[in-house]
């Protein structure tokens, strides 16, 4: 299941970021990202917007700084978390446009 930002509700937003990210954390590590993008569920909306933390502050990562068998797990991982969503993130297609054969 992906992380999606709910509407209202601040407190079950907070449930299912706190879901989400235990279920993905050591996967997001094993691709190399910091934890400055996954710190909170806001830090992590401002990564898949921007492919870095444009909101936030940040020690300077974006996406373009992963080795390409890296890029190509965070690709795998976009993917299967909003490959199929009706309108994907940025990151997605900036990370689609990169990995192309």
């Amino acid at each position: 299941m992906a992380f999606r930002k709910a509407r209202n509700d601040k407190y079950r937003r907070d449930q299912e970021w706190q879901v989400w990210i235990d279920a993905n954390r050591a996967e997001l590590v094993a691709i190399g990202l910091p934890a400055e993008v996954y710190l909170d569920a806001d830090r992590w909306l401002d990564f898949l917007e921007n492919g870095h933390l444009h909101w936030h502050e940040s020690s300077g990562f974006e996406f373009g700084h992963l080795s390409p068998k890296k890029l190509n797990a965070l690709h795998r991982f976009l993917e299967r978390e909003y490959g199929t969503d009706e309108k994907s993130p940025h990151l997605l297609s900036y990370v689609r446009v990169r990995c192309r054969p």
